[in-house]
């Protein structure tokens, strides 16, 4: 590569992906704060009984931690 590719390349794709990224980190922050604040709180305190109980939380707690695991890395990449 030719450095003068580097010195007078266009790099205006690449700050509008660290744009997109940036709000990308601020939508996910806002699934990762509703999945655990409401989705995650109202199972835990929810008084289910039986087989469906028991997988409907574990799923709720799955689902919650996948929103909270994709803003870390949305943010890792912003």
């Amino acid at each position: 590569m030719d450095l003068n590719t580097l010195r007078f390349g266009n790099f205006a794709s690449l700050s509008e992906a660290a744009t997109d990224w940036e709000e990308m980190v601020k939508k996910l922050a806002k699934l990762k704060e509703n999945a655990e604040g409401n989705l995650k709180s109202k199972a835990d305190k929810a008084q289910w009984a039986g087989v469906n109980a028991t997988v409907s939380r574990a799923f709720v707690d799955k689902t919650a931690a996948e929103f909270a695991d994709a803003h870390t890395q949305a943010s890792s990449i912003a």
